[in-house]
């Protein structure tokens, strides 16, 4: 099954930065995002979890919910959302897939072949709920490569079978 794992202040962030620039609560932000999250889990039949730093509070360990049927993780005091989504693609469980701008956690999932996507590009997934991936839609390193120009790398080919599967 397909394990979609967000960085929920990222893509927030990144999706909305007029809203945050302009002072909006970030409570109705969060809450509107686990929503559109929500619809695109009945609509997509996948596993959506979304992480966020809880920095704000004074938290002894991890605390998750479940917001209407989306998984969502509350770091621990002194972690962020980065340390644990880069934990979980160092245990690279099968069918994961990373939502982050986050170079860090870009380049370990790349490192690990972990499939992974911009916060916009699943932005626009849950827009239109008939989307189809394509091949020229994915990140791909800027390194000049060897073999077939027309055909993706082998782990280009794995994300974008993985991503079909969404």
């Amino acid at each position: 099954m397909v394990h979609i794992v967000i960085d929920g202040y990222n893509y927030i962030n990144r999706i909305n930065a007029s809203s945050v620039q302009k002072g909006a609560s970030m409570d109705l932000l969060r809450r509107d995002f686990l929503e559109k999250c929500a619809r695109y889990k009945k609509a997509k039949p996948t596993r959506v979890t979304v992480v966020f730093d809880a920095y704000d509070t004074v938290s002894p360990g991890r605390h998750s919910e479940n917001v209407r049927g989306i998984e969502v993780i509350y770091s621990r005091e002194g972690e962020t959302a980065d340390d644990v989504i880069i934990g979980w693609i160092r245990k690279r469980p099968a069918g994961l897939i990373v939502v982050s701008s986050d170079r860090a956690i870009i380049d370990e999932a790349k490192a690990k072949g972990i499939a992974f996507l911009t916060p916009v590009k699943l932005a626009g997934m849950m827009a239109t709920p008939t989307f189809e991936a394509k091949e020229d839609d994915y990140e791909e390193d800027r390194h000049p490569k060897k073999g077939n120009p027309r055909k993706l790398p082998k782990k280009l080919r794995k994300v974008v079978k993985a991503i079909d599967k969404l």
